[in-house]
């Protein structure tokens, strides 16, 4: 239901402050959770409003009811209610039994009922989306199934799941149990672990004997966790029992205790893809639903009648008792209400409540209220409070670290009520993310400006990023509770200029803790995005994230061709928390054939990022290493800081050049010299003998034993200074030689330079 601005009365020298309904997340399902009186039925019409069809109650719902039908989706009631097996982390396996309507049928039912005009023209097909709120919801709409989703695939019971000594087999899970609460699709996981699954076959077994069901909306219900009679932390009971005493079988072991406790439920049976990848699907069944909504893919021909005024109500207080009536303007209205969750007691006499005892500033009275018509839109569900509300802050979500953080008052709340909520403020207390409780706000670290309706709070009570939660304590006035997210600065997202079509791509960030958190999406020609799995994303390394090239062999990979797409990253810590990067995919190198001496090299190097290409699509292999070049390659091997060599070292070396931090790096270091006259020749070629003497030097190694380089008939050609770095780099490995020649003076190319730095990363 729609949300509504805040309300303010006045009566009998007391202030009810009313407000909508703050935007929660689902409580935690609990025994204790109400379940369906009065049900709400919704169609959004083609201007966007909410407009409602039906109301019903469970026991209408309960009269068209059945168990399940001879030909799956149509024929005769069969007698047998229907069975839905689920898996859960406890682990454990879920069993439940149920009888109800399809969501088809009950759209149908709605056509039949309705008297408003244009219900005829509903329908739940295709991409056309039933959104289910649950009574302790607090006005939301948490969960969505599309008719695609829920019915557009075949859908399973299979008992052979289920083991009272063993519960859910945790092995069967595919890349861990994190992985498996979401899920692949058949295809995935055909393509990638079919072959590798050890568990394939009893995976089968279990399948070939499934029994073919459909999602239902369950009037009446029952179920629980399989492998014992007790289970801890679980609002399902343990039913191991009842199974031994059905033979050992799960279906048809809960039909005598059917009940409409959960009602209404939706009950969702396993797809192929859920077994085989061991998608844990208990998350799916969704209880307590009182209130649904269709959003068809093109609106139905279905105009709003009208909006519905909100409740109003009208509140005394006499002793302890809290008397409040409530009224709607609106002819014909009907008035619903509860103290705990969904509104959906039918309104019919003042409601008397005692309050002795009750300490009011903390737990104020809070009871929600919808007025609602068929045929028309509403102001949804409106929660009021005893004693008054403090004045409603604009929307803050997140703030900056290192920036004040300001509330303001919305718009509605006048200068003087904001004055009188302030003057009133005793203390504010602040839990910071990594705090174990609340402490006071000392004074001198917030300011108050009543003309703009502000709140300031000092930037130097936020030391770190996460959540931070406020309670403000006024004198006559409900606590205020209100939290913001601090963030930092999103950084700039560094891309190499291509990346070989099918390898894997690194991204990195001048920030040590972006990877934390982070997710990556690919955005799609549609303008939707695909998420790339986490299995995919190495995080590990500070500063970066590499996408696998795992990930580009998938099927489901929409990168199918050389060219430029978008990456998404999204971390929730930062602001903006979204930042796109352009990379450009590019054909293998087509002057580096698979079958030459050199390709593992010049994978490793591009794919660390050491070496571009000379183009997006070439490597120039032969051509020569010039000495900036060779350079740059060392610099991005250790990671060097860039911004920290701002000078040049050489007269031949202009400061802002591509090379010029890195070379001002290698010369200060030692690794470098020049060549003399205090130039450096950045794009001279560089010999044999100099390359190896300039990775000897950036290795730090020990000198070798000479005598490495006896077997070399052009051995006595390496020059003096040379010698250390040859016989260290040919007793270590990382040169070999050319035709059993050294060639120490001959010009190095960029693929035998590649070789090197490649035979060097196998002894470091």
């Amino acid at each position: 239901m729609k949300k509504t601005k805040k309300l303010l009365f006045a009566i009998l020298a007391l202030t009810l402050v009313l407000n909508l309904a703050p935007p929660m997340q689902a409580a935690a399902k609990t025994a204790e959770s109400a379940s369906s009186e009065n049900i709400f039925f919704y169609v959004k019409d083609a201007d966007g409003k909410d407009v409602l069809l039906k109301i019903m109650t469970l026991e209408e719902l309960e009269e068209i009811s059945h168990g399940q039908l001879s030909g799956i989706t149509s024929g005769a009631d069969t007698g047998k209610n229907y069975h839905i097996s689920s898996t859960d982390n406890y682990p454990t396996t879920q069993y439940a039994e149920g009888r109800g309507i399809t969501l088809p049928e009950l759209v149908s039912y709605i056509k039949t009922v309705s008297t408003v005009s244009g219900a005829q023209s509903i329908s739940y097909t295709g991409e056309d989306t039933l959104r289910f709120m649950a009574t302790d919801s607090y006005g939301s709409y948490n969960r969505a199934w599309t008719y695609n989703e829920l019915y557009g695939v075949k859908r399973y019971y299979f008992e052979g799941m289920f083991n009272a000594n063993t519960g859910w087999k945790s092995s069967w899970e595919i890349a861990g149990a994190e992985s498996s609460k979401f899920g692949i699709t058949l295809e995935e996981y055909n393509s990638i672990y079919k072959d590798t699954d050890p568990h394939y076959a009893d995976k089968r077994a279990v399948f070939e004997e499934g029994e073919e069901t459909v999602a239902i909306l369950a009037t009446s219900s029952h179920s629980g966790r399989t492998t014992s009679d007790s289970l801890v932390a679980s609002t399902e009971p343990g039913i191991a029992g009842l199974i031994a005493e059905n033979g050992g079988i799960a279906a048809g072991s809960l039909s005598a205790s059917l009940s409409a406790e959960h009602s209404l439920r939706l009950l969702i049976p396993i797809t192929e893809a859920d077994l085989m990848s061991a998608h844990r699907t208990a998350y799916d069944n969704f209880k307590w639903i009182y209130n649904m909504r269709l959003d068809m893919a093109s609106a139905p021909n279905i105009k709003s009648q009208g909006t519905i005024a909100e409740p109003a109500p009208i509140v005394s207080l006499s002793g302890n008792t809290l008397t409040i009536s409530i009224s709607c303007e609106t002819p014909g209205a009907q008035i619903f209400y509860s103290f705990d969750g969904a509104p959906q007691i039918p309104y019919t006499a003042p409601l008397k409540i005692d309050v002795s005892g009750r300490d009011l500033a903390s737990n104020p009275v809070t009871f929600y209220m919808t007025a609602v018509r068929e045929g028309f839109d509403d102001a949804g569900i409106i929660t009021a409070k005893y004693p008054g509300l403090a004045p409603s802050f604009e929307t803050l979500y997140s703030s900056m670290l290192g920036e004040n953080l300001v509330f303001k008052a919305i718009g509605s709340v006048s200068e003087s009520d904001w004055s009188a909520w302030t003057g009133a403020l005793n203390f504010i207390t602040m839990k910071a993310p990594s705090a174990a409780g609340y402490l006071t706000v000392d004074s001198t670290k917030y300011t108050i400006d009543n003309t703009a309706k502000t709140i300031t709070f000092d930037k130097e009570l936020f030391t770190e990023t996460g959540q931070y939660s406020f309670i403000f304590h006024a004198a006559q006035y409900a606590n205020k509770s209100t939290s913001v997210a601090l963030k930092r600065v999103a950084p700039e997202i560094v891309s190499e200029s291509s990346y070989p079509l099918g390898g894997d791509v690194l991204l990195r960030f001048d920030d040590a803790e972006y990877q934390n958190g982070l997710n990556v999406y690919i955005k799609l020609e549609d303008g939707g995005q695909a998420l790339i799995s986490t299995a995919y994303l190495n995080r590990s390394v500070a500063g970066q994230v590499t996408i696998k090239a795992e990930y580009f062999a998938l099927d489901s990979c929409p990168v199918k061709a050389v060219g430029e797409y978008i990456l998404i990253l999204t971390n929730s810590r930062y602001a903006p928390d979204s930042k796109e990067a352009r990379i450009v995919f590019s054909a293998s190198f087509a002057d580096v054939s698979a079958l030459a001496w050199y390709y593992d090299a010049v994978s490793y190097v591009t794919e660390k990022g050491l070496f571009n290409g000379t183009s997006a699509t070439s490597f120039s292999p032969n051509d020569g290493m010039t000495r900036a070049m060779f350079v740059t390659v060392l610099g991005r091997m250790a990671e060097i800081d860039e911004s920290a060599y701002t000078h040049s070292s050489f007269s031949d070396v202009d400061i802002g050049a591509w090379y010029s931090s890195f070379v001002t790096w290698a010369a200060e270091n030692g690794i470098v010299t020049g060549v003399g006259e205090g130039e450096f020749n950045p794009n001279g070629f560089l010999t044999r003998e100099q390359l190896v003497t300039i990775i000897y030097r950036y290795t730090g190694a020990q000198a070798a034993d000479q005598s490495s380089l006896a077997i070399f008939p052009d051995a006595e050609r390496i020059s003096d200074w040379a010698r250390e770095a040859f016989s260290w780099a040919v007793s270590s490995g990382v040169i070999n030689g050319s035709d059993g020649l050294l060639l120490p003076g001959g010009t190095i190319t960029r693929a035998q330079a590649a070789q090197i730095l490649f035979n060097y990363s196998k002894i470091n």
